[in-house]
Order: C-alpha cells, then sequence, then structure tokens
C-alpha cells in the first residue's frame, strides 16, 4: 500500500502543475510588479480563491433520495467494498461552488485528495463513521482535474454524496496549486468563521486529532 503513495503523489502533483500551467498567464497580467505574493499556507491567512466544479450523483438508489437517516447511511458504507462490479457509478458535473457560496457559519474542513489513494480512502470512510460530530462544519473533498476521471468511482465506493455536510468536486482556480505541501495525502485544510487558516494535517488524521476543530 505505502509503495503505491508516490505514485499517488505524482498524479496529484501532476494535476496541480497542468492547473498551474494553465492559471500562470492569467497570473502574471494582474500580478503587480514588487507587489508581495500571499502565503495562503501560512496560518492565520485568509483562504485562497476557491472555484469547484462540484459532483453530484445521480443514481436513483442515492440514500438521501429514500429519505435514510445518517445511521443508516452509515450501515451501508460497511458494505462498499462489496459492491458488485456491474453497478456503474452514475452523476455529473454540475454546479460551480466559490469562496462566496461557503457559508461561514462553522470551521470549513477542505480536504486535497487522490480518488486512487487507498489513505484517502480510508480518511473518508473515518470521517463518515463520526459524521454525527459535524453538526455544524462543512467539508470539501478537492481533487486536481487530472482526477476528474476517476472522481465517479470513489463517489459510488464511498457514498460521499449522502451527506449533506460534504461537497465533492474538482479545482479549477489553482486553489491546490497554492496549499498543497507536497507531503503526504489526504491533505486537511481547516478555517476558522473568518475563513482564516487554523491547521494543516498531512496524511491521514485520528478523530480524536480533529474533534476540537469540528463544530
Amino acid at each position: 500500500m505505502f509503495r503505491k503513495l508516490p505514485l499517488y503523489i505524482l498524479l496529484f502533483i501532476a494535476g496541480a502543475a497542468s492547473a498551474q500551467n494553465s492559471n500562470n498567464a492569467t497570473a502574471k497580467s494582474t500580478e503587480k510588479k514588487g507587489e508581495p505574493q500571499i502565503d495562503f499556507k501560512e496560518i492565520g491567512a485568509s483562504m485562497a480563491p476557491i472555484r469547484m466544479m462540484l459532483y453530484k450523483d445521480t443514481s436513483k438508489s442515492k440514500t438521501a433520495a429514500t429519505g435514510a437517516t445518517n445511521e443508516e447511511a452509515n450501515k451501508s458504507k460497511k458494505k462498499r467494498r462489496k459492491r458488485s462490479d456491474i453497478e456503474a457509478p452514475r452523476g455529473e458535473f454540475s454546479g460551480v461552488l466559490t469562496n462566496k457560496d461557503v457559508d461561514n457559519g462553522a470551521n470549513l474542513f477542505i480536504m486535497l485528495f487522490n480518488p486512487t489513494c487507498s489513505h484517502c480512502e480510508d480518511e473518508t470512510a473515518l470521517i463518515e463513521k463520526n459524521i454525527g460530530f459535524f453538526k455544524k462544519s462543512k467539508f470539501l473533498f478537492m481533487a486536481t482535474p487530472i482526477m476528474k476521471p476517476y472522481l465517479p468511482d470513489f463517489v459510488n465506493m464511498m457514498h460521499i454524496t449522502d451527506f449533506p455536510e460534504f461537497r465533492i468536486g474538482i479545482d479549477s482556480a489553482g486553489y491546490i496549486d497554492n496549499m498543497f505541501l507536497y507531503q503526504a495525502l489526504p491533505q486537511i485544510n481547516i478555517y476558522d468563521h473568518d475563513r482564516k487558516l487554523l491547521r494543516i494535517f498531512s496524511g491521514e488524521v485520528a478523530i480524536d486529532t480533529l474533534k476540537k476543530y469540528i463544530e
């Protein structure tokens, strides 16, 4: 498992580099000479610009559509790795989420992930298992554009869209370029009510470590 991690990170970095190249021309045209660059990774810094293409599940068997409770949904997650290979993911990229669309009523969690990464799977499963703690806090799952073809399978297996606390999609504004530490995945960035950076975690994080930031 750990031998595969460098490959996952390389794929993730490749997507970030691709997005960065496409954004460089725009950035250079708007930069003022001598103007200091913002380090969005610095604790206390304002949240970097977000523009995320949202993925929406259109499956008729979606748990939320049947009115199932979170407890019932969590029970179904235990079987996620046993789902039939014949069952193809059904969904679409529809809608865009930006900074102005993010509710400031509680802390915000943004997880940078690779949908083919087993560590990202495990962290997602842990968060879902403890979804009861997320009464107000929202959670964004963000991947690079190069990972777009793999996102439906991840959503299908992990049942991400069953949870109203979650949003998942593809970065289209260079947020990952500004925030990725080039360490382990997943990476979880946590912001306060004013969308100032509180903490960055790299790799799998225990729920007890996250608890003090959850509202």
